[in-house]
């Protein structure tokens, strides 16, 4: 029962959480992935505050095609 509790805690917290570096222009971010080192360039409706984490699921991103 601790195992399958454990598998459940881990898939739920695995999601990766991205640090807000800087706003390059306006409502265009720059994110950092501090465990992967991966990075992202995102443009939002929403404010971001630099500094925090933000899952990158849990922002409303505009696609540019």
């Amino acid at each position: 029962m601790k195992r399958i509790s454990l598998i459940i805690l881990v898939l739920i917290s695995g999601c990766s959480k991205y640090q807000v570096v800087s706003e390059v222009r306006v409502n265009m971010y720059h994110l950092h992935n501090p465990r992967t080192k991966e990075i992202e360039i995102i443009i939002t409706k929403d404010s971001l505050i630099i500094g925090k984490l933000y899952r990158l699921n849990s922002i409303n991103q505009i696609e540019i095609k």
